[in-house]
């Protein structure tokens, strides 16, 4: 669905981007991506961790447009489904992401998820991918950002 198609159903809301901001949600990108990384770490927390990396490039490409998600149930949905029309992602790439959020969610709602170590690491592998995009993307949108 197109931003323009997003904002008439009132999913997405005009609002300019704070100063800064795009540059801590690249941080916060950084950070989720580091601790997904870690093998260590159990494969529930690692696409966890993943998925919130997802979302913030999803809002980065929101916010450099000068929208965000509006307070409504099914928020992630929209930002997630706003990757085509923001930075080009591929439906089929972000009917994956989709998954990991309701995998995301059976685990912290309902405690019913199981996440393989494969699982995880093809998550970070996306996330890592995503995040390169994201900040290639910013560049062409503010070519002295995308420091991350």
């Amino acid at each position: 669905m197109s931003l323009q198609e997003l904002s008439f159903r009132n999913e997405i809301v005009r609002e300019t981007p704070a100063p800064g901001e795009v540059d801590r949600l690249l941080a916060a990108i950084g950070r989720r991506l580091e601790d997904a990384a870690h093998a260590s770490l159990h494969p529930e927390t690692r696409l966890e961790q993943a998925y919130h990396a997802i979302l913030g490039c999803a809002v980065i490409g929101l916010r450099t447009r000068g929208f965000r998600a509006s307070d409504r149930p099914g928020h992630h949905i929209v930002v997630l489904e706003s990757l085509a029309d923001t930075i080009g992602i591929s439906m089929d790439r972000i009917d994956y992401f989709q998954t990991l959020r309701d995998l995301r969610n059976k685990d912290i709602y309902a405690g019913s998820s199981h996440v393989s170590p494969s699982q995880a690491t093809e998550a970070v592998g996306e996330a890592l991918r995503l995040a390169s995009e994201t900040r290639e993307w910013l560049l062409t949108q503010r070519p002295a950002s995308a420091a991350v």
